[in-house]
């Protein structure tokens, strides 16, 4: 495929309502109205700004409310689904590829819902659904139903990419760039453009400096562009990084969208200097095989939700307890 030399990545924090009223239920016709507003911003963002690429970020669709997982279900689409159509319509019109972020609902999973991605094309197509893997919450996490989740989309659903004219494109959500792991799996996969809808009032719930830095890092680490969208009406901007890790989001003259140049012959370019490329010079048969180790189990919510974060919380104690177990940590005062 050939892209083009340059083009512009919009990042479009949208001023949606928020579907829940003060008791957690769906309001009727709210996120019909978000639909449009990501529809018209869409067009915008292409005549405007002449955008070949849009992102919105997580919760953008419904606005985010600590509920539990009977008001999210509600509040899922499906992948692909009406509302995705809509927007697809209006990625064609505006000829942009648009990467939107919602719970996902799904006929194979009964009661539980996904924290999903979507990558729709110009011409109004799904072209990737991506299902949020790591991080503790309620949602329904892909290894929990590892089994059933090989079994209904396939083991590359884990971690795909979608090659375009723009450079191959994968997304990462929330806080996932926490850990190297699922950055790195896209762009052993080829990944060149990496997006990251958020939704963060504060960058980390548990305030370590670290979390400020690890987008750039994995750009960096993995040559490639981030690109981090920002949903919660925080101080926390929409950003955006190079392949050497250089901050290059730049605000326009609407608060709404934050835009990024992006030059994948740039990007292709450093990938072939010699020394430059940190992903050619990865070294695994020296690093031992994680899967040898007991971390986190396969299925081990495959009949049922945990019912609670502190279940999340036991088991991640749990592993932590197996690692000590054989050597690979110290509880404190060891």
């Amino acid at each position: 495929m050939t892209a083009p030399s340059h083009y512009t990545l919009a990042l479009c924090r949208p001023d949606a309502p928020s579907v829940f009223d003060a008791q957690g239920r769906v309001r009727d016709g709210v996120l019909d109205h978000n639909v449009g507003l990501y529809c018209d911003l869409i067009e915008q963002a292409a005549n405007r700004f002449g955008a070949k690429l849009i992102v919105f970020p997580q919760f953008g669709l419904t606005g985010y409310t600590a509920l539990d997982s009977p008001a999210w279900e509600g509040a899922s689409l499906t992948f692909p689904g009406l509302e995705l159509e809509r927007i697809g319509k209006a990625a064609r019109r505006a000829g942009a590829y648009v990467v939107l972020s919602a719970s996902e609902k799904h006929a194979a999973f009964p009661s539980r819902y996904f924290i999903s991605a979507g990558i729709l094309t110009p011409l109004g197509e799904l072209g990737l659904t991506y299902r949020k893997n790591y991080s503790i919450s309620m949602r329904l996490s892909p290894i929990d139903v590892y089994s059933r989740f090989v079994e209904v989309f396939g083991h590359d659903a884990f971690t795909p990419v979608l090659p375009t004219p723009l450079g191959t494109l994968g997304v990462v959500i929330g806080a996932e760039p926490h850990y190297p792991e699922i950055t790195r799996a896209l762009a052993l996969k080829g990944a060149e453009v990496i997006l990251n809808p958020i939704a963060a009032p504060v960058i980390d719930y548990m305030k370590r400096p670290g979390a400020d830095h690890v987008r750039a890092v994995r750009a960096f680490e993995n040559v490639a562009y981030f690109a981090a969208v920002n949903g919660v009406q925080s101080d926390i901007p929409s950003e955006a990084w190079d392949f050497e890790g250089r901050a290059i989001a730049a605000p326009s003259d609407d608060p709404r969208f934050t835009l990024v140049s992006v030059d994948i012959e740039a990007l292709r370019k450093a990938r072939s200097s010699p020394a430059a490329n940190l992903l050619a010079q990865i070294q695994p048969q020296i690093a031992e095989y994680p899967h040898k180790l007991p971390l986190w189990p396969t299925n081990a919510f495959a009949q049922a939700a945990p019912g609670s974060v502190d279940a999340l919380l036991a088991l991640e104690q749990q592993v932590w307890k197996g690692l000590q177990d054989i050597g690979r940590g110290k509880a404190p005062g060891n």
